[in-house]
């Protein structure tokens, strides 16, 4: 879970991790490990992430209204 100390601009950037399955309701979903972008931090609205881009297809996944109880936030330099 991420913490309500951190504000959205603190958040904006940063690396996540998925704590669950998240789906958005293009049917495009993000596996519970994955590791994430927050684009965006919408007050009411949640988190927007967005994954990396696969280097064989070049498919990525955008969610929209993710809840921070949903993520937990990767250290800079611990992306394993």
């Amino acid at each position: 879970m991420i913490p309500k100390k951190y504000t959205g601009e603190m958040l904006k950037g940063r690396k996540a991790r998925c704590l669950c399955d998240i789906s958005n309701k293009g049917g495009h979903g993000i596996s519970a490990g994955s590791t994430v972008t927050i684009v965006n931090v919408v007050r009411g609205k949640g988190l927007y992430v967005k994954t990396e881009k696969c280097p064989h297809c070049g498919q990525y996944a955008y969610i929209t209204g993710v809840a921070r109880n949903e993520l937990e936030l990767i250290e800079e330099g611990k992306e394993s």
